[in-house]
């Protein structure tokens, strides 16, 4: 990495991380309650329905609940920490249209594994029309469906991914998130790490995917966990014009994954834009894919994938470093692999 690029990049974390140090440090932490169950406004029921201020450790085993823990609308300075969730029909933990909220040092395990029919996402850590949460160091792993999803909240999130939107005519943006340093392994049909828009009106900008560790199906590294997809997502589907903006995935890990390290898909009238890689290290992804695996892929049929920058990634052991169709303004610039036959396609 050049040195200009190393500090700019590097600045930019910063930031971000100041912010978060602040987030976690600006309040006390308010003494635990009592846990509080309860049935959420879509018909799941959680585990435990956080309040404001609350913080939450120790174990909780959620079976026979859809949801471990639940943090609601306007709900803020929530504190998950070291807590070990296990059991939930679904998410371990969903947060819906809340704010200023900390994850840190759990356990999420075995999640998901009695989801509900029609669910398209049910990632065992949700977020959904959520502001400034942090999602830090965390152990996300054999879950149902994939690790850690960040999305809008609006009228398309029931079938989504399990949320009902508390204004059916309005949709609810998801910005300045950060999942930073978590380890997400062996979870089962879903993706590791997936930021998407759903909802027309609400859209996801200005998030951060940094420090992470995932971990697919990878028997070459000794991992032979059937259906663990791994991959890192950035996603706008089909659901109307809206925007997945300015999200930055700079030095994670992708180890073994069904799919590609890093996809970027979108399909009109969705748009991604102004994603940033930077400092990735992607090692033999895309198995499922036969034998043109992809260590980092921009894949749209529509031009909607506009003013991607891969930067100082690398990528080790796939057919292409970096697949790039239907994309708009790519800016690729040292990119460093080891035992790949197209570094660059087309």
């Amino acid at each position: 990495m050049s040195a200009r690029t190393r500090n700019s990049s590097m600045k930019r974390v910063a930031l971000v991380a100041g912010a978060a140090v602040t987030l976690a440090a600006g309040s006390a932490l308010a003494a635990p309650s009592a846990f509080a169950s309860g049935t959420l406004a879509n018909g799941f029921t959680a585990k435990v329905v956080a309040h404001s201020g609350q913080t939450i450790r120790g174990a909780i085993n959620a079976t026979g609940y859809d949801v471990g823990v639940y943090i609601g609308p306007g709900v803020h300075n929530v504190r998950v920490l070291g807590a070990r969730i296990t059991g939930a029909n679904d998410h371990g933990i969903l947060v819906q249209d809340a704010y200023n909220d900390l994850i840190k040092g759990n356990t999420v395990l075995s999640n998901g594994l009695n989801r509900h029919a029609g669910l398209q996402e049910d990632k065992a850590i949700a977020l959904g029309g959520t502001r400034n949460v942090l999602v830090v160091g965390n152990t996300v792993a054999g879950n149902g469906d994939g690790g850690i999803g960040v999305y809008d909240d609006g009228p398309n999130s029931s079938q989504t991914f399990g949320l009902v939107a508390l204004h059916p005519h309005r949709s609810v943006p998801s910005s300045g998130n950060v999942i930073w340093g978590n380890t997400i392994k062996d979870n089962l049909n879903g993706c590791g790490i997936v930021v998407s828009a759903k909802n027309p009106g609400g859209g996801v900008r200005s998030n951060l995917v940094a420090f992470n560790s995932v971990f697919g199906f990878d028997p070459t590294g000794g991992d032979n966990t059937q259906g663990a997809l791994g991959g890192i997502v950035v996603a706008g589907g089909s659901f109307g014009a809206i925007q997945v903006a300015r999200t930055v995935v700079v030095h994670n890990r992708v180890t073994g994954g069904l799919i590609p390290g890093i996809s970027i898909h979108a399909t009109a009238p969705g748009q991604v834009t102004q994603t940033q890689l930077l400092d990735n290290m992607l090692t033999r992804n895309a198995a499922g894919a036969g034998q043109q695996t992809e260590g980092i892929e921009l894949a749209s049929a529509t031009n909607s994938i506009e003013y991607t920058q891969v930067l100082d990634d690398r990528v080790v052991d796939d057919y292409f470093g970096v697949f790039h169709v239907g994309d708009v303004g790519t800016h690729i610039a040292h990119l460093s692999t080891s035992g790949v036959t197209a570094p660059v396609a087309p």
